[in-house]
């Protein structure tokens, strides 16, 4: 039965993935793919808002799997971001390539971050 939850997850993450990388590369036509990006960085934005929601309830091992592990990843995949890089660097769009890596590679570190530190002042305060 765990390779529903998995076919699941995964399913409603590369949905998601597709249709909001189509949505935010159409509002912001660019060389630069920044669907990819914002996806990346709502990935990192869910993943801390689910994990806050983990933390302070108790739920089934298979829906955190399905959630965490499936939809994530198949939301916030590297073999896009890889790609498109590789695309970027392909064409000689140095600047580009130069953006797009840094614009996922730092920015989804640095939401992560920042959502870990906001999660945990928030915990803090709540708890407190």
């Amino acid at each position: 039965m765990m390779w529903f939850y998995v076919w699941i997850g995964w399913f409603f993450g590369a949905v998601a993935r597709f249709f909001l990388t189509k949505y935010w590369n159409y509002i912001l036509p660019h060389n630069v793919p920044f669907g990819t990006l914002l996806v990346n960085l709502c990935g990192s934005l869910l993943m801390w808002i689910i994990f806050g929601i983990f933390f302070f309830q108790e739920i089934d091992v298979r829906i955190k799997s399905l959630v965490v592990t499936w939809f994530l990843w198949a939301l916030t995949t590297f073999s896009t971001f890889s790609l498109e890089s590789f695309f970027l660097l392909d064409s000689w769009e140095y600047k580009h390539f130069f953006y797009n890596v840094f614009g996922n590679v730092c920015g989804t570190i640095l939401f992560a971050a920042l959502w870990f530190y906001g999660a945990k002042i928030l915990i803090w305060h709540l708890v407190k």
